[in-house]
């Protein structure tokens, strides 16, 4: 395995679970942490270091409580984990990358992932509880967007980071009212990955799952429906309910907000094919905020109300 990059006593730590072999660094995700990739005859192995033991924490727990009820063709298995290193061993499905082919825009994989999805959320246990931590959650993500959405004028016109602050501050207004679920935290195409021999989709990406408010995972998703409306149907229908008013209401301002967080990850590691494409995913999150269906549109009515 070589050791670029890769801390010492993590190389060693790995080698003694999965043995000696190439392993090639991954680009950071939206966590921050730093990850490599070997092939190996047990699969595809990703090896995780997280930022903090906080960050080390969340990501075991949601292995261990959510992302094992997908499945091993579904998403990523937990092999090992390793607290004073903050190291995660995890085997990953052989696919490929959704948003790198025009797959992201077939009704089938809308639909696989809207069943994935919901197995994801409903992990949650205790309700009570989640909703109130989900509030919390959800919150301080919005606070954070906020925050920091005064670095995005650097490449995007004012206007643009001014909407970000007021989509953060919306949906700060309102995170008590939405749906509690274990999130993955960075759904969308770019997680989405295809398994061709089986017609399988899988999930990865897991770095930012946590209880938050469902409708975070919904946003970007919502970009690719404002394009392609039978792909919500789709999407929706596998997923089991629709969306509640709450949800509809927040979902245009959270798309905003995860248009802006795509952005400033990109900004932050000088990517300027991802500043160009994140700035445009913005734009259009933007220039589409207000123009999700109304409440009490079809689409709006409760799953239990059409059955």
């Amino acid at each position: 395995m070589s050791q670029t990059d890769i801390p010492a006593e993590a190389a060693d730590w790995v080698r003694g679970h999965v043995g000696r072999h190439a392993a090639w660094a991954l680009p950071v995700d939206l966590s921050g942490a730093r990850a490599w990739r070997m092939s190996s005859p047990q699969g595809l192995i990703d090896i995780r270091v997280t930022r903090t033991d906080e960050e080390f924490g969340r990501e075991v727990y949601a292995h261990r409580h959510a992302i094992r009820r997908l499945g091993p063709s579904h998403g990523p298995r937990l092999l090992a984990s390793e607290p004073r290193l903050r190291s995660l061993l995890t085997v990953q499905p052989r696919a490929w990358r959704i948003d790198s082919t025009a797959l992201h825009r077939l009704p089938r994989v809308h639909e696989d992932a809207g069943q994935l999805l919901r197995v994801l959320h409903d992990s949650v246990s205790r309700a009570r509880e989640a909703h109130a931590q989900a509030a919390r959650a959800t919150a301080l993500y919005a606070q954070r967007l906020r925050a920091l959405a005064d670095h995005l004028p650097a490449v995007v016109p004012p206007i643009h980071a001014a909407a970000v602050r007021r989509s953060a501050s919306f949906t700060l207004e309102h995170a008590r009212e939405l749906p509690p679920a274990f999130c993955h935290g960075t759904f969308g195409p770019a997680n989405w990955e295809w398994q061709s021999q089986t017609q399988t989709l899988s999930l990865t990406g897991f770095g930012r799952s946590q209880l938050l408010g469902a409708v975070i995972d919904f946003a970007r998703p919502a970009l690719v429906w404002a394009e392609h409306p039978h792909l919500r149907e789709s999407f929706l229908k596998a997923y089991g309910r629709a969306l509640s008013k709450p949800e509809l209401l927040v979902l245009p301002h959270v798309s905003v907000l995860t248009s802006g967080e795509d952005l400033l990850h990109a900004i932050q590691f000088r990517d300027s094919e991802s500043i160009s494409t994140a700035a445009a995913a913005l734009r259009l999150a933007v220039d589409r905020n207000g123009s999700m269906p109304e409440v009490g549109s079809p689409t709006a009515i409760d799953a239990s109300e059409r059955r």
